[in-house]
């Protein structure tokens, strides 16, 4: 059960499902994305901060932009991992929140800093996280910080020694919200589908560093695109990849909607 402690950490465990899993039992990638996702609408909601009552009281919505993850490993079906959640001081016109999960025997599984956004509705543009922060108990330094710089991400530019076939992912009902946008967690699943099995079957993610950039609606075209910096990377030991999503207009332009990079290591 959700609980936030003394110095306002939000806590949660959450039981990796069959449904979460990969064909080697192990927790999929995009589970990471979901622990995320679910620790923080908790943790707002618990603190009066969340979606439905910032829209409500003040026609706001919290928005994710930005996300770096350290993977340390793969937890098993049926696991528990234990997660801590805490927000930062605001970085630029970001609200950081920073979450890790570890096993039940204490061993890391993942880090996450994440980057978020308060939306004013009304005017269709973000404001500064100041007001919404202060519901929040930011945790002193010397209990638990991580610094939420992330750096500047790579660009496709970055990457010109081999190009994946693209994915052309179609939209179904369950990538959308509640808003009809296309869901934060379908961009990290198209990532992943982009790879051939054989691939997924030797090598998971190890670090995966990316930005929302536009919304994406149901029926939009979508090509996902996978760059490399190695001449052969599907061989490779620990090869990293930049993948670019972008959405195609009817004019024939290719408008990018999310970015990331991402390091593997072999299973």
């Amino acid at each position: 059960m959700f609980r936030i402690d003394e110095n306002g950490i939000g806590r949660d465990g959450m039981e990796v499902r069959s449904a979460d899993t990969d064909r080697f039992f192990k927790a999929k990638v995009p589970f990471f994305f979901s622990m995320l996702q679910e620790v923080a609408a908790k943790h707002s909601t618990a603190v009066h901060c969340g979606i439905a009552e910032l829209m409500q009281r003040e026609s706001k919505t919290w928005v994710i932009v930005r996300a770096k993850m350290i993977i340390d490993r793969l937890p098993d079906w049926m696991e528990t991992v234990e997660l801590e959640t805490w927000p930062e001081e605001p970085f630029r016109m970001f609200a950081p929140r920073l979450a890790t999960g570890r096993g039940a025997d204490g061993s890391p599984v993942f880090t996450a800093i994440s980057h978020w956004v308060v939306i004013d509705m009304e005017r269709k543009r973000p404001v500064r996280p100041n007001e919404a922060l202060q519901y929040f108990t930011i945790p002193d330094r010397s209990i638990r910080y991580i610094d939420p710089d992330i750096g500047k991400l790579r660009i496709a530019e970055d990457f010109t020694g081999y190009r994946l076939p693209d994915l052309a992912p179609v939209t179904n009902y369950y990538d959308t919200d509640t808003n009809g946008h296309i869901n934060n967690i379908s961009y990290i699943n198209w990532t992943c589908d982009a790879f051939p099995f054989s691939f997924l079957d030797s090598h998971r993610i190890e670090s995966i560093d990316c930005h929302w950039i536009k919304q994406t609606f149901d029926g939009d075209r979508i090509a996902v695109e996978t760059y490399s910096d190695d001449p052969s990377p599907l061989d490779a030991g620990n090869p990293a990849f930049y993948t670019r999503i972008v959405k195609k207009t009817e004019e024939g332009e290719d408008i990018p909607v999310f970015e990331a990079e991402t390091t593997w290591v072999r299973r």
